[in-house]
């Protein structure tokens, strides 16, 4: 069952202040912390989403999303397609609502996230990239189904990071999110904006999946089926999926730009956050870092790093802390 959703949604800083209050006693309120330096300070600040119950800020906009179900809704249990985090949240939440929770994730998806789903209590369904974006198309009719880039709805909870961020630190001036579907950066650019208008939220693609970064580039969705990345939690490619130039409409609006950085990039970001901050982050986690890296500390001001999430397997970050 697809609940209605409309295209033209735009949260206001009042469902922002709701949703926080919603999730307040399941979601962390993570703290801005210093990035860690030796020589001049950067002025950055991180925003550590990797500390949320499931390891990344999804857990936000789905328990919003699920809380503001019927009861005759939340019975009939949940279902999504994610890359692995989104599922996470939908078990997470299911688990906490006692009820079923169904999950189809790209095959290719980190075994940490897959283990971590089945741990919640969720049914984990891999699938290849073509049959995952398929479903989205035709998700099964039993279930309240949260679409990964059609549930504007997210927007509410996701924004509460952009409604933190600028009542902990009032002078911050850009702040730096990753975008995947774009319903996180969307919702922090609006809530954000909503305290203060000038601030600038810079959007970051990976150069292996730069959905969002070409769209921008020609003001009209791209086809850019995503290249393996270590990114993989924000890798999508709009034009699968239909009703994504109002998303694109959306984002433009309220993103200033969107930066692509390398894998290389994405590496020492992952690197120097374990290293430097002693913090996890996932490759799509890190973007955010590699990106504002990339400028100076004049051109980004007093910037904050969204640091979306932490599932990365063991052995890959093993190898990025080897230089392998």
């Amino acid at each position: 069952m697809i609940i209605p959703k409309s295209s033209t949604y735009r949260p206001t800083l009042e469902d922002f202040k709701k949703a926080a209050q919603r999730i307040k006693d399941v979601a962390f309120r993570t703290p801005l912390i210093p990035l860690r330096f030796y020589d001049e300070d950067p002025e950055i600040k991180l925003k550590p989403e990797m500390l949320q119950p499931i390891g990344s800020y999804k857990i936000r906009g789905v328990y919003n999303w699920v809380a503001k179900l019927s009861s005759e809704q939340r019975a009939k249990g949940i279902s999504t397609a994610s890359s692995g985090n989104m599922a996470q949240a939908v078990a997470y939440v299911a688990k906490l609502y006692d009820i079923p929770a169904r999950t189809i994730v790209y095959e290719t998806a980190p075994e940490t996230k897959k283990e971590a789903i089945r741990k919640y209590g969720g049914e984990v369904i891999p699938k290849p990239w073509k049959e995952w974006v398929e479903y989205t198309k035709n998700p099964e009719s039993d279930r309240c189904f949260l679409h990964p880039l059609e549930e504007y709805g997210l927007m509410d909870g996701h924004g509460t990071i952009g409604l933190e961020i600028m009542e902990d630190d009032p002078e911050t001036e850009t702040i730096y999110v990753a975008l995947g579907a774009g319903f996180l950066g969307s919702g922090v650019a609006l809530a954000a904006k909503a305290l203060k208008p000038s601030v600038k939220v810079v959007g970051v693609n990976s150069e292996n999946s730069p959905h969002y970064y070409e769209s921008f580039q020609h003001g009209r969705i791209m086809d850019t089926p995503p290249e393996p990345t270590l990114g993989d939690g924000s890798a999508v490619n709009l034009d699968a999926f239909p009703n994504t130039d109002q998303l694109l409409e959306l984002v433009m609006e309220v993103i200033v730009e969107v930066v692509l950085v390398s894998e290389d990039e994405i590496k020492d970001a992952i690197k120097y956050l374990a290293l430097e901050n002693k913090l996890v982050a996932e490759g799509s986690g890190a973007l955010s870092l590699a990106a504002a890296r990339k400028v100076s500390r004049e051109e980004r001001g007093k910037a904050v790093c969204i640091i979306t999430g932490g599932s990365i397997d063991t052995d890959k970050l093993v190898k990025i802390l080897n230089n392998q």
